[in-house]
């Protein structure tokens, strides 16, 4: 240890100025200096009593030196604890909002490995699942990212994607691989502007629409929804165009409104000029045509559909409007009851039967002179208790439109009075009209009422009290009972004709008959023998004689030569003549004269 090392001397600690000796305090020679004084401490003192005061060297002082630099070992903890801390840090910043979805079953799902997707992107992921508290439902609890607050609010849908076969088709085929997921979806309208929830109720099938899908929403009402469900076709000239999303009962419980999208660009052909029908596939109708059946395509076999088409214009009407998002429209039953004229005002009218309406049925036409007035709405039966009758009443209805001229034009566009309207009608119906039943088909039987007027019928028909709706109109025998009648007359003829008399007649006559028979055998037929065997020989004579005068005319035979050589002779002599002739034409001097020797006529060659 160096001088400057080393402490400086305490005082106390010094020599005394008369050379006594200092006591000593050091802790590392304490033993020796106590073993000394009590051994010889006279002998010492006696020495030093004798000597003089030597210089005291100054004895050690060893201390332990603090290091203040701190060992590099230190750094491995205090690392792993800023790296631990950074991590929860981290965990705690990327930390999302968490919600609860409450489904029927966790079929399918898995904590911490089931993902929940929008748009097929991941936004979260199951992280756990317990039941509820009545043990019928399950709870899923799901972890969100940061970023995704947008999907919880009111109008988010949560649903389980997986392997689903539906009648629109296959659906979650991709789960196969990857596992079920969790698919959230949420309109584009409520996003961030509905109220923020944090627990959901999911739902046990997917959602027909997803949003962001280009296109308008129609509510279709029907009286029933038929084979109609979701994902059945909307078609267009036969062209799928949009589908059923969704369906529910009216709140009168009295039909159906069926929600339907259809796709953007096709969305513009719905207008407010447009009508829709059930295409169920395959319409099967028996009316007084006969037998009427029209298929729609394989998808709407299956899973029903719906058609569209537009109403038939005039040329001076202007096209009409796209309807607006959210319309409503009729579903009429088949396409001829979708696209027919309008009608205008039903006129109600009732007839009264006495005999049999079998075949007649709701929906029968109401017709006059073939021309489709109305229908029948409905057959009931009524029993007079003063006349023990039973009468069967038909009611029905006559529409305005298809009057034709009878109603002026400027009523049909401007007048909403209906009593403007039924001056017509009531014209008709007071006009002596009578209404039979007639057969449609005679082979299905189906009838049909017949308006027309009957003036065969003796007297006036009661005028219809038009005050009072229906209006009652009078009835004839159809022409079945007319038929029936005739063969009722010609049945009472059979039964008086004397049938005995007429047998006992007969029986003589085929008597007759049958000797005339006998007759002609004996006598007859040995004449007819005769005289077909002198006709054979008379025949062959005949041939014998044509024999001969195929010899005597033939190509070969010598009449004929003979024949042939005089046909050339008088051409010859006819060609000599011809000669002359021409020859005087041109020398008629030569009749006097005499013929000259050069101008000698051409002599034909032998």
């Amino acid at each position: 240890m160096s001088e400057n090392d080393r402490p400086p001397a305490d005082p106390s600690k010094r020599a005394p100025e008369d050379g006594t000796a200092p006591e000593r305090h050091s802790s590392a020679s304490g033993d020796t200096e106590n073993t000394a004084a009590q051994s010889g401490g006279a002998d010492t003192k006696d020495t030093a009593a004798n000597q003089p005061n030597p210089v005291i060297a100054k004895t050690p002082v060893i201390t332990q030196k603090k290091n203040k630099n701190i060992s590099w070992i230190w750094l491995v903890p205090v690392i792993a604890a800023i790296i631990g801390l950074s991590l929860l840090v981290r965990d705690y910043m990327q930390q999302g909002p968490v919600a609860t979805v409450t489904f029927k079953t966790a079929e399918g799902l898995e904590i911490d490995k089931t993902q929940v997707r929008y748009k097929d992107v991941v936004v979260g992921t199951v992280s756990d699942i317990t039941l509820t508290e009545d043990h019928n439902s399950v709870l899923v609890k799901v972890s969100f990212k940061q970023g995704v607050d947008f999907l919880l609010h009111e109008g988010a849908r949560f649903w389980v994607v997986k392997p689903r076969l539906a009648a629109s088709g296959v659906s979650g085929l991709g789960t196969l691989v990857s596992g079920a997921y969790i698919g959230v979806d949420i309109d584009d309208s409520q996003q961030n502007k509905g109220k923020y929830r944090d627990e959901f109720v999911g739902l046990e099938k997917p959602p027909e629409l997803i949003s962001g899908r280009p296109g308008k929403r129609f509510t279709i009402t029907a009286p029933s929804l038929n084979s109609l469900d979701l994902g059945s076709p909307v078609l267009y000239r036969r062209l799928e165009v949009g589908q059923v999303i969704n369906y529910n009962l009216s709140k009168d419980g009295k039909g159906v409104e069926v929600q339907i999208f259809i796709d953007a660009p096709y969305d513009r052909f719905v207008t407010e000029n447009s009508r829709f029908w059930n295409a169920s596939g395959v319409d099967l109708s028996l009316n007084a045509g006969g037998l009427n059946l029209k298929t729609q395509s394989l998808v709407s076999v299956l899973a029903g559909g719906i058609s569209f088409g537009q109403l038939p214009l005039n040329n001076e009407s202007p096209p009409p409007k796209p309807a607006p998002d959210g319309t409503r429209f009729v579903l009429n039953p088949s396409e001829d009851k979708a696209l027919a004229k309008p009608d205008g005002l039903a006129f109600p009218i009732r007839m009264k039967f006495d005999k049999s309406v079998r075949g007649l049925q709701t929906g029968s036409a109401i017709d006059f002179k073939g021309i489709l007035l109305g229908e029948v709405k409905d057959i009931s039966m009524e029993f007079d208790i003063a006349t023990k009758k039973t009468t069967v009443i038909v009611d029905g209805v006559i529409y305005e439109n298809r009057l034709g001229a009878a109603i002026p034009a400027a009523q049909r566009a401007n007048s909403n009075d209906e009593a403007l309207h039924d001056v017509a009608l009531k014209e008709f119906v007071t006009s002596g009209i009578r209404a039979q039943l007639r057969f449609a088909n005679i082979f299905t039987g189906q009838l049909y009422v017949a308006l027309d007027y009957f003036p065969e019928i003796a007297g006036k028909p009661p005028t219809p009290d038009v005050s009072k709706q229906p209006v009652l109109i009078a009835t004839v025998p159809g022409s079945f009972d007319e038929l029936q009648q005739q063969l009722n007359v010609i049945v009472e003829k059979l039964k008086n004709l004397p049938i005995d008399s007429i047998g006992h007649s007969l029986d003589d006559t085929l008597q007759s008959i049958s000797k005339l028979a006998r007759t002609l055998d004996t006598t007859m037929v040995p004449a007819l023998t005769t005289t077909v065997r002198q006709a054979g020989r008379s025949l062959d004579g005949v041939n014998k004689t044509m024999g001969t005068v195929r010899g005597v005319v033939g190509d070969e035979s010598p009449v004929m030569l003979q024949l042939n050589g005089m046909i050339k002779e008088m051409s010859r002599a006819a060609k000599s003549i011809r000669s002359l002739g021409d020859y005087l034409q041109a020398e008629p001097s030569s009749l006097i004269r005499g013929r000259s020797k050069d101008n000698i006529p051409f002599k034909e060659s032998q």
